[in-house]
């Protein structure tokens, strides 16, 4: 995940095809909770795979033809297109994170307006251990 304005790395972890991250935050109009489920792909994209919201509202999947309820929440699966990246604006309001393995980030830490944006790209292994070990 990269900062868009200075390209600065923020988060990087190995990923394989199949495995997911969650991205929840606060609907900014309605202010309930929102989770969306995303995989990798073996193309190294992400395909969004379902949403969970408690009522529907401006920008939410209303469409779809697999739509159930479970524990109070409405739980939309799509065939959305697998996308080269996800983006997003950070905002107080909103209080994004992102889970991943179990690990999870927060975005109120970062300035209002940024954007962020995940993808999935191959880096050479001491890459990886130089961010989650060493320093920038």
């Amino acid at each position: 995940m990269r900062n868009e304005r200075d390209g600065l790395i923020v988060f990087l972890r190995k990923v394989s095809p199949g495995e997911g991250f969650e991205f929840h935050y606060i609907h900014s109009v309605d202010r309930t909770p929102v989770t969306g489920y995303f995989l990798i792909t073996s193309g190294k994209k992400i395909k969004p795979v379902e949403t969970r919201f408690e009522s529907y509202g401006a920008g939410l999947p209303s469409t779809e033809k697999d739509v159930t309820f479970e524990g109070g929440k409405i739980k939309v699966k799509t065939d959305a297109l697998e996308m080269e990246y996800f983006s997003f604006f950070v905002s107080p309001i909103t209080h994004q994170a992102m889970i991943f393995k179990g690990e999870r980030l927060e975005f109120s830490s970062f300035k209002e307006g940024e954007v962020m944006i995940i993808r999935v790209k191959s880096y050479p292994l001491f890459r990886e251990v130089i961010f989650r070990h060493g320093s920038r």
